[in-house]
């Protein structure tokens, strides 16, 4: 598996909000170890690399 950017801006985009919601809806409710979730969206959104879209299209 080679790891080099496979998703398009949009869905970085996209990755940008859910992280956003995801941290913001930890911090609401006091469950901070949700926000740990936002951190795998930050760096999916930031590399532009998703390990589960790279495995479905080896296959």
């Amino acid at each position: 598996m080679k790891i080099e950017p496979n998703l398009s801006i949009g869905e970085c985009v996209v990755s940008y909000f859910l992280m956003m919601a995801v941290i913001i809806i930890g911090g609401f409710i006091g469950q901070w170890w949700l926000a740990g979730f936002g951190l795998l969206l930050f760096l999916r959104g930031i590399t532009g690399f998703c390990a589960i879209k790279a495995l479905r299209a080896a296959n």
